[in-house]
């Protein structure tokens, strides 16, 4: 019998977020990843967090949005699946398994 994976809720990665947020000084270290070959992330954010907010939008599901100062991040439901690992929250895609976003508290 093939194992099933099984990925947490939206509400259970934003609640995760929040708990975060008022444990730390609410700064983030996000990694994204896409078509990672060499295990180096597309793209490396280090920000302040302004707000956490969790959303539900008819065509897209739940939706997690991070804002900074610089620039925001938007997670649908629709997109994404969502997992807790140790300290982070990661989010993969639905449509691609070499895209992920890995979000840490620091």
């Amino acid at each position: 019998m093939a194992e099933i994976k099984q990925f947490n809720s939206f509400q259970t990665s934003y609640k995760k977020m929040q708990e975060g947020l008022n444990i730390s000084a609410a700064k983030i270290n996000v990694e994204y990843y896409h078509h990672d070959f060499q295990s180096e992330p597309f793209l490396h954010i280090e920000a302040h967090v302004d707000m956490v907010k969790l959303d539900f939008i008819e065509d897209h599901g739940q939706v997690i949005s991070i804002f900074t100062p610089e620039l925001t991040l938007v997670f649908t439901e629709n997109n994404y699946h969502t997992n807790l690992s140790n300290d982070s929250v990661v989010f993969g895609s639905k449509h691609d398994e070499e895209t992920y976003c890995i979000i840490q508290f620091i």
